[in-house]
């Protein structure tokens, strides 16, 4: 299932109006296939940046990012729509394409049943399934994100500070899936504010670092 994520020689800044911020400067990491990676770093330290850069959300001012051996260009996540990537955003509203519960857990490419079936049942979403996602409460709506998640078939997961908007119930079960992800060979990327969830993967990067690295935990 081997999948990699490579940053080189990668510089990011920021501009508003005449305010000017340098978020990377000359980064290089390297992502192997199956690692478990935790990003960490305070406000304004690129946590988020580097998901959007590896999703191609946001462009890079110089340097390179790669996913497998190819060079990820700016626009639509062409490898979350194809399926390569699955992404969990930072905010719920972000998440959500469809009308309908049904319909936002079948609109994508190729799911089998059995794995959709298994996170209705696991997060308790069966009876909502023909209900409108405008309709439903937070905590439905924060169930609906980890069944649209845990239905990914995508090889790389990505994740943006997810525990922001997740119950400890939630928390517990989006910990055991990328627990049973790891150790199928998914390659993980989880970017989180909470020391608690460090110890989630195998390896770690501190943004906080002057020359922040991909270090064993």
């Amino acid at each position: 299932m081997g999948s990699s994520i490579q940053v080189q020689n990668l510089n990011l800044n920021y501009s508003w109006k005449q305010h000017s911020k340098q978020i990377f400067n000359n980064l290089n990491l390297r992502i192997d296939p199956g690692q478990f990676v935790t990003v960490i770093g305070g406000n304004g330290s690129g946590k988020s940046s580097l998901i959007k850069l590896i999703l191609g959300l946001v462009s890079p001012g110089s340097g390179i990012v790669s996913v497998n051996g190819h060079k990820v260009r700016a626009g639509y996540p062409q490898s979350v729509r194809q399926g390569q990537i699955a992404y969990l955003a930072q905010r719920l509203e972000d998440l959500f394409f469809a009308e309908t519960v049904f319909e936002e857990l079948n609109y994508k490419r190729g799911h089998h049943q059995s794995t959709i079936d298994k996170a209705l049942d696991k997060l308790d979403l069966s009876r909502f399934l023909h209900r409108s996602i405008e309709s439903l409460s937070g905590g439905e709506r924060q169930a609906l994100a980890l069944a649209q998640y845990m239905t990914s078939q995508g090889s790389i997961l990505l994740l943006d500070e997810p525990s922001s908007y997740l119950d400890q119930n939630h928390a517990n079960i989006l910990k055991a899936y990328l627990a049973e992800s790891h150790e199928a060979g998914h390659t993980i990327l989880h970017v989180t504010q909470y020391e608690n969830e460090i110890a989630w993967g195998t390896h770690l990067i501190d943004l906080n670092k002057p020359e922040p690295g991909v270090e064993s935990v």
